[in-house]
C-alpha cells in the first residue's frame, strides 16, 4: 500500500471517529437535556397539584371556622358536612396528583380519612367540626412541609385525639361561661 493512501485512510479513519464522538455526544447531551425537562415539568406538575390542595384544605378550614361558632349556621352554610366532604374530595384528588412522594401522599390521604371519621368525636356539630379541623389543620402542616423540602411529620388516629382533648380542655379553661 501506498504512503498516500494509507494517509488519507487514517486521516477518513479519525474524522469518521471525530464525527461520530461529536454526534455520540450531541445525543447524550439532548438526552440529559430531554430527562432535565421531563423531571422540571413533573416537579411544576407536582407543586400545582401540592398548592391546589392546599388551597382546598384552607378553605374547608375557613368554612369550619365558620361552622364551629356556637349557635345557627349561617344559610349558605347548613349543609355543612357536605361541603365539608366536598372539600376533602377536591383535595385528596389534587394530592393523587403529586408525583414521587409516596409517603406523603399516604400521611395526607390518613389524615384526610381521619377527617371523614368525625362522628368519633360525638354526635354535637362543635364537637364533630373541632375534629375535622384538627385533622385539616394536621394535614395543612404536613403539605406545607412537603411543598417547602422539609421533612413531612407523621400523623396518627391518637395524636388527633389527644389534639381535639386538649383544645376541649384548653376551652373549657378559658370559657367564662358557667358550667352544668
Amino acid at each position: 500500500m501506498q504512503t498516500e493512501t494509507l494517509v488519507g485512510l487514517i486521516g477518513f479513519g479519525g474524522a469518521v471517529v471525530g464525527a461520530g464522538g461529536a454526534l455520540l455526544g450531541g445525543w447524550l447531551q439532548q438526552r440529559h437535556q430531554a430527562e432535565t425537562a421531563r423531571l422540571e415539568r413533573q416537579n411544576a406538575r407536582g407543586y400545582a397539584a401540592g398548592e391546589k390542595s392546599l388551597g382546598e384544605l384552607h378553605r374547608l378550614r375557613h368554612h369550619l371556622t365558620e361552622c364551629e361558632a356556637v349557635g345557627d349556621v349561617s344559610q349558605d352554610r347548613q349543609p355543612w358536612r357536605s361541603i365539608a366532604v366536598r372539600h376533602l374530595d377536591d383535595a385528596e384528588l389534587a394530592i393523587m396528583l403529586i408525583p414521587n412522594a409516596t409517603q406523603v401522599r399516604e400521611r395526607l390521604v390518613k389524615a384526610l380519612y381521619c377527617a371523614r371519621r368525625y362522628e368519633l368525636a360525638g354526635q354535637h356539630r362543635a364537637n364533630q367540626v373541632r375534629w375535622i379541623k384538627t385533622c385539616v389543620t394536621s394535614a395543612i402542616d404536613m403539605l406545607s412541609s412537603h411543598l417547602r423540602g422539609d421533612p413531612v411529620p407523621p400523623i396518627g388516629l391518637q395524636e388527633i385525639r389527644n389534639t381535639v382533648r386538649r383544645n376541649d380542655e384548653n376551652y373549657r379553661a378559658w370559657d367564662p361561661r358557667p358550667r352544668r
